[in-house]
């Protein structure tokens, strides 16, 4: 899966990205929005390898992590897919905190999202985020998702689009 904005270029994890992808999903004010406390090498190696083995087709249970690069070839964030049932695809989001409030996650979401309406049959797609997490709210309503859930146990909302 390859596919660019007017300032990004999209692809799936490779290997050559785990140092960046440890190095910025550490950082604690990126973490505390994501479901990890401390990512490791040994955890980004093994997402990397399972990608390689597990082509991205679309179908039931399928899910790979894609690399959110700036023209220059800089990692600045990267994007989860999966799809979850015959018309349901779940969508997140991970960017480095230098690279916050310049659009760049609007611009890869809003794309990922035209990619996936472009090119398979999923019906809706679902985003998960913290409670706390303004950044993300506003985004996801700027695309036009809508709260359809909110679970007290993991203090996360849950956002849907319907893209058919």
């Amino acid at each position: 899966m390859i596919f660019e904005t007017e300032r990004l270029i999209i692809r799936y994890v490779q290997l050559e990205d785990i140092e960046r992808l440890v190095e910025y999903r550490n950082k604690p004010e990126v973490a505390r929005y994501q479901s990890w406390d401390r990512y490791t090498t040994r955890q980004a190696k093994n997402r990397v390898k399972y990608i390689e083995r597990h082509p991205f087709t679309g179908k039931v249970k399928d899910n790979t992590q894609l690399a959110v690069l700036l023209k220059d070839g800089t990692m600045i964030g990267d994007l989860h897919v999966e799809v979850i049932n015959r018309l349901t695809t779940t969508i997140g989001y991970t960017f480095d905190s230098v690279y916050w409030h310049h659009g760049y996650a609007r611009e890869a979401v809003s794309a990922l999202i035209e990619y996936l309406k472009a090119y398979f049959p999923q019906e809706k797609v679902i985003a998960y985020i913290y409670k706390q997490n303004q950044a993300s709210r506003a985004l996801l309503d700027d695309l036009g998702f809508k709260k359809f859930d909110e679970s007290f146990f993991y203090d996360d909302e849950g956002y849907v689009l319907f893209i058919k």
